[in-house]
């Protein structure tokens, strides 16, 4: 017997659909924003991540050489790809752009709660735009789809920085070597404060520069007053700058009752590489799971890849930890069948129920019926396992006065009903009925 590969999952169909009414929900709130759905290849050239993934995604990488020796990869994430597709088609395009997908992506890391070697992952992307106005919309948007699946502001926090505030706060410190103390940044919590110091003593940090780090670190706090705070503690232009733009978008998320999610902390890094400004990450408040899902800016990825200067903002949500959290919170959608109608026949009515059952679809309704000859008592318990809402009985002695059999499967209550009418205007009729 086979078995499925670590990492991976196999989904029945009432695991699909709980699935599916979660994916529902979240593309209804995403398109709500004016965000429209695109796809690209699950499988690229290697070279595309190579470029700005950054290493750890590269080590993560389902790499091989095809037929033709290129090496090509399955897909880690999907912002290169997006990135290439916006590139190739950019003069046939209107922006800003704003883009959402939910692929499936892989990755070859160790399997853990709430990371898996293969996954679905929410993608959503405005580009052309510099102005902060589209940071607020991906950070509302994320926000709203959670709303929109159960949670509120006591379940999850939202904490935003932007990686040019930590950049010229290095700078004052006489700090230039930016990737490898912004990498020691981005593990802060995944480590010890021992290791966290080890590691920016490795980069040359002596202890001073150290101290005013962990400080600056740990201002965190409601995101309006403390970047109020911090905007008459250091005032050069060029950090300035910076903190004018993050307050630009606190002010426009609390103006949209956005601000009990919101925590302004600067230790939000990121790990991708290909970041340039405002970054954010979604928790839930216990810290019982991994961070939600994360984005911010990359403006320059565009050029990376050929193109001209698009600036852009987006994020990412893996479906991993949300099931996770939302079974914490029970919200997860009941995991079960459902279908409209069951027809079950008595003797040899096929005709009749090849006629009613194509009617019936073809109406919008989701249908079923007996294929396996079962007795009635059998097929009545098989659409219970369907999830029928309603059962049909079709039967030879009915059928002589033109009529059939409708039953409530919640309630056992029933009625006859006249086949003819049923077929010459069925939603009308059934509706009614139903």
């Amino acid at each position: 017997m086979f078995e499925r590969l670590r990492g991976t999952r196999d989904f029945l169909p009432h695991e699909m659909a709980a699935r599916k009414k979660v994916f529902s929900s979240i593309k209804k709130t995403v398109e709500e924003f004016g965000f429209f759905e695109t796809d690209t290849p699950a499988i690229e050239l290697f070279d595309l991540y190579s470029i700005k993934s950054g290493e750890e995604i590269i080590e993560e990488l389902y790499a091989f050489q095809d037929k033709g020796g290129r090496m090509i990869c399955l897909r880690p994430e999907l912002t290169p790809s997006v990135v290439r597709l916006l590139v190739s088609r950019a003069k046939e395009l209107s922006f800003p752009v704003k883009w959402y997908s939910i692929p499936r992506l892989w990755r070859y890391e160790r399997p853990q709660s709430g990371r898996l070697r293969e996954f679905y992952q929410l993608n959503i992307d405005i580009f052309g735009s510099e102005d902060p106005k589209a940071d607020t919309e991906v950070i509302s948007c994320a926000i709203k789809l959670l709303c929109d699946l159960g949670f509120d502001k006591s379940d999850i926090e939202v904490r935003i920085s932007d990686r040019r505030l930590l950049q010229e706060f290095l700078l004052t410190l006489g700090i230039t070597n930016f990737h490898e103390v912004l990498r020691a940044i981005d593990k802060r919590e995944k480590i010890s404060s021992d290791d966290f110091r080890l590691m920016l003593y490795n980069a040359n940090l002596d202890d001073c520069q150290i101290k005013k780090i962990e400080e600056f670190l740990d201002s965190k706090g409601n995101f309006l007053t403390t970047l109020e705070a911090l905007s008459k503690q250091y005032m050069g232009e060029s950090i300035s700058i910076v903190i004018n733009s993050l307050l630009k978008i606190a002010q426009n998320l609390t103006d949209r009752g956005y601000e009990g999610f919101i925590t302004f902390d600067p230790s939000i890094v990121r790990g991708l590489d290909y970041y340039t400004g405002m970054v954010f990450e979604v928790h839930d408040r216990k810290r019982e799971f991994r961070a939600l899902f994360g984005g911010g800016r990359y403006d320059n990825l565009a050029e990376l890849f050929g193109g001209e200067h698009i600036p852009a903002v987006g994020f990412g949500m893996g479906d991993a930890v949300l099931e996770l959290m939302m079974r914490r919170k029970n919200i997860w959608p009941e995991e079960k069948l459902e279908l409209d109608i069951f027809i079950a026949t008595i003797g040899n009515v096929d005709t009749e129920v090849s006629r009613l059952s194509t009617v019936l679809r073809n109406n919008g309704f989701t249908v079923d019926f007996d294929i396996m000859n079962r007795n009635l008592s059998n097929q009545i318990k098989f659409a219970s396992k369907l999830g029928a809402k309603f059962l049909l009985i079709v039967g030879e002695r009915d059928l002589k006065e033109g009529i059939v059999t409708i039953r409530d499967l919640d309630s056992g209550k029933e009625s006859k009903i006249l086949l003819n009418e049923v077929i010459s205007s069925p939603s009308k009729y059934l509706t009614k009925v139903l």
